[in-house]
């Protein structure tokens, strides 16, 4: 696809993870940040997008961490998945991991301003808030599923939660701060919390409360 846009200034914009701006370990990721040795695959839509960059092509970058309404809510839909099938709400540890989450309606916005922004190399954080408490997700999935909330320990995360346990043994919180000043985005719609008390559990997490 970029190889197309060589020698025009026609904008393409490459969506990537906001996890893929953390510098460390509990720290908010930033867009200032890139870790190419991240063990996360979607580095490979990033390093692709640094190599049209260098080669004089109008790349953006904008990050997106859980994206929610009430029918998907990013790695919160198998994790409610997750939930059903073993009766137990669970998280890690103290569920002091955070994850950081932006309405579907908001990121759509965003995408509309990097396009419009046309800045060749620049990277955006899709986040309207900075991170959620893996606990306070686990419980809202508790509620309305009306099962038990528990603690897992780290050792036996694995078990418990399958190919999401390197997910929720991580924070994953993220800063829009740059993004916000650059693009003047605000974010409006819902938070993710209080989508998560609008499914109706019983029809599935795929559908209205």
């Amino acid at each position: 696809m970029g190889s197309a846009l060589h020698g025009s200034a026609r904008p393409i914009i490459i969506t990537s993870a906001a996890g893929l701006g953390a510098a460390e370990q509990g720290q908010p990721a930033s867009e200032n940040h890139f870790n190419p040795d991240s063990a996360n695959p979607r580095k490979a839509s990033e390093l692709a997008a640094e190599t049209l960059i260098k080669q004089g092509v109008n790349v953006s970058i904008v990050r997106l961490p859980q994206v929610h309404n009430t029918d998907k809510q990013g790695l919160i839909t198998p994790l409610i998945a997750l939930a059903q099938a073993k009766g137990v709400s669970a998280y890690v540890g103290e569920g002091q991991h955070r994850w950081a989450a932006v309405h579907i309606s908001d990121a759509a916005r965003l995408f509309v301003l990097a396009l419009e922004a046309k800045t060749p190399g620049s990277r955006y954080h899709a986040v309207a808030e900075e991170g959620i408490p893996l606990k306070s997700i686990a419980e809202a999935i508790g509620r309305g599923m009306k099962i038990p909330v528990q603690p897992v320990d780290a050792e036996q995360a694995a078990a418990h939660f399958g190919w999401l346990a390197p997910f929720v043994s991580h924070d994953m919180s993220a800063s829009s701060a740059l993004t916000r000043q650059l693009l003047a985005w605000q974010p409006t719609g819902p938070r993710l919390l209080s989508d998560l008390q609008q499914i109706n559990y019983a029809a599935g997490s795929g559908e209205h409360g």
